[in-house]
């Protein structure tokens, strides 16, 4: 009798102690994903400050790098917001400069699915991040729809059609730190 005890008690710890093992990240959704660079590139900090350097922008969030989730995507989100009295003068730029300075971060986790823009704006400067990420070509066409919010969705994860020219183009992680464009916004 006691041993058959010790035989359940047993099962019940390994099936426990296994279940513990996926649910800690040892398993396949991190396996080959580069992370933590050496060298290269830029650190989260130093890729935040160059975009608070723009004039009239003001970062509110960025998030990523973080461990791949269950599916093994890992991203970033990128949030701006273009302080009264701005506009924004040259959106395909903002869009090379953001996707290019996430692609330099070189801690945590290469973003291996996408990039999100998203960008909020005085009601008198609407602006339409999706249409000028079609402009600077990270995204297929996008029907131009000003707004004082707006988003895009960068795809690096794909390994055909559009996220395919995206890596292509954006070369291997960590990319180098692009130097800050100057017209980006005016003050109006």
């Amino acid at each position: 009798m006691a041993a058959k005890r010790w035989l359940s008690i047993s099962a019940v710890a390994l099936g426990v102690l296994a279940l513990a093992g996926c649910s800690l990240g040892a398993g396949p959704a991190d396996d080959g994903i580069p992370h933590d660079a050496a060298s290269g590139g830029q650190t989260l900090t130093e890729m935040r400050s160059s975009l608070d350097a723009i004039p009239g922008v003001v970062v509110t969030e960025v998030v990523g790098g973080d461990k791949p989730n269950v599916k093994g995507n890992t991203g970033y989100a990128v949030s701006l917001e273009i302080e009264p009295g701005y506009a924004i003068a040259d959106g395909a730029a903002l869009v090379d400069f953001v996707v290019a300075s996430v692609w330099s971060v070189r801690e945590g986790y290469m973003p291996n699915a996408r990039i999100d823009i998203r960008v909020r704006t005085a009601p008198d400067a609407a602006f339409d991040v999706a249409s000028a990420a079609a402009e600077a070509g990270w995204v297929a066409d996008a029907a131009p729809r000003p707004s004082t919010y707006s988003a895009a969705s960068i795809d690096v994860g794909d390994a055909k059609d559009q996220g395919a020219k995206n890596l292509e183009r954006l070369g291997s992680w960590p990319g180098d730190v692009p130097a800050a464009p100057t017209d980006i916004t005016v003050k109006e």
